[in-house]
């Protein structure tokens, strides 16, 4: 006779390891098929024992995967149900898994290893031999050993037609952001093109990456490369690549304000071949503020200002504004806004190109 795993003595709790002595103590006097089975069942019961383990307050045992944790809702998959579970925060007593984490801490504290939980001091869990207490933990990411896992990605695409004069305006936009223990690196891209009756194609693309090393829970050192082309203050390509550091003023995994500066070299290339090329260094100071704690919209804000160092009274400013609307699953709606403001553009364009663009894009 073979005893099969089920359901039921699962919910008994019976361990992986007694399910193995209870089947094969069951099939005393039979052959190597039957042998071959056992082994089969005792293999899947270590893979069982692998897996990660929530308990609630109420007593609730949850076996499965743990896909993350953020706006205070844990999201968790178990093969016995095809949509995953979402649990506030609050009502978990113990997570157990020996899997690697990324965990972040309201007062931004940032550690990484397998879960374990604390039996004597609960709600407790231990991380990398750090205990942590449940309620202080802002987010929880899987830190897999793939370079792809570490990704988080969003597109979205935006239309707008106007009847008078044939308006038109196009806008796709994304962001690409890399995270593990001690670097964050964001990549943002966009692009707009909008056109209408008796008017020349207007133009403009930006693409911008900030990439940081962290030195503890609040200071970090960065590298900065942006790229723009605006026909509306007459550039083919300004590119400015920077280096600095600066200061984490708020910071936890879902909300943060950061003030850092550096020094940056900047090459501007013109629509008008006339216009000579200009090589110039700039200082930069600048503020950033996210936050993901509001339960139905995202934000995201930055202000940049550029001194010139080597031309006597030219500054530049650059900020954007980010609004996501989160609607079921991963989809969203984004309004943004953004402005490149230059104290002395070329003679004959503007010192300012600024805009707005909405889209529906999608998180993966």
């Amino acid at each position: 006779m073979i005893h099969l795993l089920t359901a039921a003595d699962n919910r008994e709790g019976m361990s992986p390891e007694r399910h193995s002595r209870r089947a094969t103590a069951s099939v005393h006097g039979t052959g190597p098929i039957t042998l071959a089975l056992v082994l089969l069942l005792a293999s899947a019961g270590v893979v069982f024992a692998a897996q990660d383990v929530v308990i609630t307050t109420s007593g609730d045992k949850l076996v499965g995967e743990i896909k993350k944790v953020e706006k205070d809702v844990l999201i968790f998959s178990t093969d016995y149900s095809d949509s995953d579970f979402k649990i506030k925060w609050e009502k978990i007593a113990s997570i157990e898994s020996t899997r690697q984490f990324v965990i972040e801490t309201f007062d931004g504290q940032r550690l990484s290893g397998s879960l374990k939980p604390d039996p004597e001091k609960k709600p407790l869990v231990q991380v990398a031999e750090t205990s942590v207490k449940l309620p202080d933990v802002s987010t929880v990411q899987p830190f897999e050993q793939k370079f792809l896992s570490r990704i988080d990605a969003g597109l979205d695409f935006g239309y707008s037609l106007t009847r008078t004069n044939s308006a038109a305006q196009l806008s796709l936009a994304s962001n690409l952001s890399y995270r593990d223990e001690h670097h964050v690196d964001v990549l943002f891209a966009n692009i707009f093109r909008s056109s209408q009756d008796n008017a020349p194609d207007t133009k403009r693309w930006d693409l911008s990456n900030d990439f940081r090393r962290l030195l503890g829970s609040r200071w970090y050192v960065n590298t900065t490369q942006d790229f723009l082309n605006s026909e509306e203050q007459g550039l083919d390509l300004r590119t400015t690549i920077g280096g600095g550091g600066g200061r984490y003023l708020l910071r936890s995994s879902n909300q943060y304000l950061a003030l850092g500066g550096g020094l940056a070299w900047t090459n501007e290339n013109y629509t008008d071949a006339a216009l000579p090329t200009k090589n110039s260094a700039e200082a930069y100071l600048g503020t950033e503020f996210m936050t993901e704690r509001l339960k139905i919209t995202d934000l995201l804000t930055r202000l940049t200002y550029y001194p010139n160092l080597t031309t006597s009274g030219r500054y530049r400013l650059t900020y954007r504004f980010d609004l996501d609307f989160n609607l079921p699953g991963d989809w969203y709606f984004r309004v943004g806004l953004f402005d490149n403001y230059d104290s002395k553009p070329p003679e004959g364009f503007s010192n300012n190109d600024y805009g707005w663009s909405n889209g529906f894009g999608f998180k993966f």
